[in-house]
């Protein structure tokens, strides 16, 4: 009986070392050369598909920049929408201040008046309790021009208050560290305040609300007409 032949002789796989001569041996020739030739055929390949990919991720680049650039186009465009002044007046006072101290009452109404029409409204949270106001920027004196007969006009900043924290000592060891100053919350106004015609302009200062007069800063800053810059 004859044995088997050279062709039908079992070649046992050879370890992972060994496996890619093992495979070489047994391609025929168009095989091998399609080997040889495959790391151009994909190094051809991807020069032709990289202007394509360039120009993919360029595009995406572009629509997430005009996407964040309609985003921020819109919250800007809702930020001066909601720091429009609004105007009021009130008796003039150019030699009086009490007179002046009245339009400061006047303009802190009209700003109590307008948070509450706005918390209502539900453009921001409530409810607004009453509204402390103070010369603005802040001095060390605390007087505005309301006190300074010299000044025809004057700013002031307002809060809208939602909360207040009373201050509180501990006793003890411990009494140091204990202490809580007091404090307000709620929603800032600027005022601008013209004392020889009574006429005054109320801005929201859109944004989080802030503690105190203390604002973080905007991308849209307060109109002019209400002491803005």
């Amino acid at each position: 009986m004859a044995g088997p032949s050279p062709a039908d002789r079992y070649e046992p796989l050879p370890g992972i070392v060994d496996l890619p001569a093992w495979i070489w041996r047994r391609l025929n020739g168009p095989g091998k050369v399609a080997v040889i030739l495959l790391p151009f055929v994909l190094i051809g390949v991807g020069l032709a598909l990289r202007p394509g990919i360039q120009d993919s991720k360029q595009e995406r680049a572009r629509s997430e920049e005009e996407r964040i650039g309609r985003e921020q186009a819109a919250r800007e465009a809702r930020l001066r929408e909601q720091q429009q002044p609004r105007f009021a007046s009130a008796a003039p006072a150019p030699d009086s201040v009490p007179g002046r101290e009245r339009l400061v009452e006047a303009a802190g109404a009209s700003v109590l008046a307008d948070a509450r029409k706005r918390a209502a409204a539900g453009e921001f949270d409530g409810p607004i309790r009453d509204v402390t106001c103070e010369a603005y920027p802040r001095t060390v004196s605390g007087r505005g021009a309301d006190q300074d007969l010299s000044e025809s006009a004057g700013n002031y900043s307002c809060l809208a208050v939602t909360a207040r924290f009373s201050g509180s000592e501990g006793g003890g060891d411990q009494a140091a560290y204990a202490q809580s100053e007091a404090g307000v919350i709620g929603h800032p106004y600027r005022v601008r305040i013209d004392f020889e015609s009574g006429r005054y302009a109320l801005c929201r200062v859109a944004g989080r609300p802030g503690e105190g007069s203390l604002q973080a800063r905007q991308a849209v800053t307060v109109p002019r007409v209400c002491g803005g810059r």
